[in-house]
């Protein structure tokens, strides 16, 4: 190992030693707890439920909620994934029936436009 890369490690070890002492001791007295985030596209229940502490970053518009007990935060992402489910579920059915309206809305163009071209 060069002298300059020895250098290097032990400036890198003084300042996190420096550092470490400078910091005050931070008292967590919250723990870990679990974050239910938004259910969307692709997402399992798994995948909604994650553990973090307060020092973890967690964006509210991705959150559904914040629970201490495991079991409930499965509980709401279960109920969550459930509602996003019926509310896609829905959007489909809409769709459909658009296109349904649209499909008849054309046909009845045509047919209209028939009878005009037949009464000319």
């Amino acid at each position: 190992m060069k002298t300059h890369q020895l250098r290097q490690i032990i400036r890198e070890e003084i300042e996190k030693e420096l550092q470490e002492k400078t910091q005050p001791n931070v008292v967590d007295e919250i723990g870990k707890f679990f974050v239910v985030k938004k259910a969307k596209k692709g997402v399992t229940k798994e995948d909604m439920v994650y553990e973090a502490t307060v020092f973890d970053e967690i964006k509210m518009d991705e959150v559904v909620g914040v629970y201490k007990n495991k079991s409930e935060a499965k509980r709401l992402a279960n109920e969550a994934l459930m509602e996003y489910e019926k509310q896609l579920k829905e959007m489909e059915d809409a769709m459909n029936e658009y296109r349904t309206m649209k499909k008849e809305i054309e046909e009845k163009r045509k047919s209209a436009a028939e009878k005009v071209k037949s009464l000319k």
